[in-house]
């Protein structure tokens, strides 16, 4: 049997990678949506929503 402590602690530090990869996915959506603003939107991209994050 695992020590819930342990498994806590991991889930823990999974939790903190994906809050980073979302973190960057979003810079990486405000690049790609900034280099698309000087072209013009084109009605085949979807709109981008910002994500409701739950405490």
């Amino acid at each position: 049997m695992k020590n819930p402590y342990d498994v806590l602690r991991a889930k823990e530090q999974e939790l903190l990678r994906v809050r980073k990869e979302m973190d960057a996915l979003r810079i990486a959506a405000r690049l790609l949506g900034a280099e698309d603003s000087g072209a013009g939107k084109s009605e085949d991209q979807p709109k981008l929503q910002r994500v409701v994050e739950m405490p």
